[in-house]
């Protein structure tokens, strides 16, 4: 019988996470979700459940990605349990909102040590085991954030151009190795993480707007779906074209970078 190949994702136990997951899992992917969450969670349980019932076999473990040891032992159980990791996706992150000069070190700590030190944290990982094999494909969550500046954003754009960074980086030094590394910068996207009145607000001062709901916000403003997201990090996870290319920044903009 064939084996199977792996896809690691972190953050998967819901929005973007959740969508690369069912991608992979409705390709013939086995799966292995970190996530902050417990797999015993309700959102946990429907990703796993709805894996399983396209085909895949999953591997979920609570995680915490500014955690070298829960980070390690992420990696060494799937790598027991699969003996491969054919792609990973370095998914988590989070957002917080305010003026350079009003942000605390707590809230410019919290951003850097998820969003890019976790993903750097990931990419380590990714690239251990993957050495070992000679193969492997590392895709980082970024950001168009990663591309430009944004009031009021300066922890998540600090974040996702640092990711940038570490992917050229990265991508240079296992390169040669059968190792390929890139990043996907989207745009807003339909997640949990904008479904806050606090997005809202962010999103009327910086558009002028007057969005009410979030159900407002979506209608009036455009976002990705995550599938949008999950469809083009599976072509970058698998595809003969995305081998072709390494170290880059691949943005799904909607138009907002012209």
């Amino acid at each position: 019988m064939e084996t199977k190949k792996v896809v690691l994702i972190t953050g998967g136990a819901m929005g973007q996470g959740r969508a690369h997951a069912y991608q992979y899992a409705e390709h013939g992917f086995d799966v292995v979700l970190g996530d902050m969450q417990d797999p015993s969670s309700a959102e946990f349980q429907e990703t796993i459940h709805q894996c399983e019932a396209k085909g895949a076999r999953v591997l979920a473990m609570k995680c915490n990605i500014t955690s070298t040891s829960e980070m390690e032992a992420l990696f060494a159980k799937a790598w027991e349990t699969y003996g491969r990791l054919d792609v990973v996706i370095a998914n988590a992150g989070v957002i917080n909102f305010g003026y350079t000069w009003e942000l605390s070190d707590e809230q410019v700590e919290k951003v850097i040590n998820i969003n890019l030190i976790g993903t750097w944290r990931t990419d380590k990982y990714a690239a251990k085991y993957m050495l070992k094999q000679g193969f492997g494909r590392i895709i980082n969550i970024s950001s168009t954030s990663g591309l430009y500046g944004t009031p009021k954003l300066a922890t998540y754009c600090m974040s996702k151009w640092g990711i940038l960074g570490l992917t050229k980086t990265l991508a240079k030094e296992v390169g040669s190795k059968g190792i390929i590394v890139n990043a996907l910068c989207p745009t807003k996207v339909k997640t949990p993480m904008c479904e806050t009145m606090e997005y809202v607000q962010f999103i009327n001062e910086l558009t002028g707007k007057n969005f009410q709901s979030v159900e407002e916000m979506y209608a009036g403003v455009p976002f990705l779906e995550v599938e949008d997201i999950a469809s083009m990090v599976y072509w970058m996870g698998t595809s003969r074209e995305a081998g072709k290319f390494n170290g880059r920044e691949v943005a799904l903009d909607l138009g907002t970078l012209q």
